[in-house]
């Protein structure tokens, strides 16, 4: 019985490699053609037809997320950075006056043309199909954020710990995109070394939380949570969302560093919340890795990307939605 679960424990990877071996791509060639013939796709970037997303379109995409940059600026929920040591902030002053630095956030791209229709397409509308492009792209940006969360080596590892979805999203798409992204990163590899995958948040109220020493690969059960967070402004997501997750209690997580994951960065609310729930329950925050960041006013900290597909200069009409 042991070994047939270690066996089935093995076969999303083993899967994962036939399918991008040369028989597997070429089998997969053949079923798109046939999958084309009887329900025909197109582009969601260009509508270019036969496929989800074309050569052309993903290349300009990949261009523009090569280099994940810091993406705090503007996104003025953010909570605060994690103190040094011995550090105590001033009291009853503006984080201007105090000199508050924000939770350092890390962007794999802009969300503006191709890579926001992209990332609607795969949340939205049911192209699951876009997350083995989509997951090269998160993970490069997980990458870098883990080495800057932890640079010595022999450090414990870094918990990647992604925002947790809301039942009304699961309902309404009958997946969750950010674990189905993390859970295929997992599976192919594509995890950084020194790091791990664990769903440490959940939406309050649930079940009990757990000890550090139990938190490899949990996913809680979801229980009453916020509203959407589409049309709210700032202090409306802040509001709508505080207070709706937990980590469990504290000092459940005492010894666990952590790197929050999102797919689009807005205000930084349900991140904020999300950290909050972590620090509550003893866990060190160190950053956060989001997929794409909303283009803000004078906002100007992306490598430059005139023309190519997946800029913020290759297409308008964004769709820029917000997290349920």
């Amino acid at each position: 019985m042991v070994k047939l679960t270690a066996q089935v424990a093995k076969l999303p990877a083993r899967l994962d490699r036939l399918l991008f071996s040369p028989a597997g791509r070429t089998a997969a060639e053949a079923v798109t053609g046939l999958a084309a013939a009887v329900a025909p796709v197109s582009c969601v970037v260009c509508e270019t037809p036969d496929r989800s997303l074309c050569s052309g379109c993903a290349a300009g995409i990949r261009r523009a997320t090569l280099h994940p940059y810091p993406a705090e600026e503007g996104a003025a929920a953010l909570p605060a950075a994690e103190p040094e040591p011995g550090y105590l902030p001033p009291q009853d002053r503006s984080r201007e006056d105090t000199g508050f630095v924000p939770l350092p956030v890390l962007a794999a791209g802009t969300y503006a043309g191709g890579l926001a229709r992209t990332l609607l397409a795969f949340k939205n509308r049911g192209h699951t199909d876009l997350a083995v492009f989509l997951a090269p792209v998160l993970a490069g940006a997980l990458h870098a954020a883990v080495r800057s969360a932890c640079p010595e080596p022999g450090a414990p590892d870094v918990v990647l710990v992604p925002v947790p979805g809301t039942p009304r999203s699961l309902r309404k798409r009958g997946y969750q995109p950010l674990m189905l992204l993390m859970r295929l990163i997992e599976r192919r590899r594509l995890l950084p070394a020194g790091s791990r995958l664990a769903s440490l948040v959940r939406h309050a109220p649930g079940p009990p939380g757990i000890s550090a020493a139990r938190f490899r690969g949990l996913d809680f059960s979801r229980g009453r949570v916020a509203g959407p967070q589409k049309g709210l402004g700032r202090s409306g997501r802040r509001r709508n969302v505080h207070g709706s997750m937990t980590a469990g209690p504290a000092g459940s997580l005492e010894g666990c560093t952590c790197v929050v994951v999102d797919d689009v960065l807005t205000t930084g609310a349900t991140l904020a919340e999300t950290v909050r729930a972590l620090r509550s329950a003893g866990a060190v925050v160190r950053g956060a890795v989001v997929i794409a960041v909303t283009p803000a006013p004078a906002r100007n900290t992306s490598p430059s990307s005139a023309a190519v597909p997946g800029s913020a200069a290759a297409g308008n009409g964004n769709g820029i939605t917000g997290r349920e």
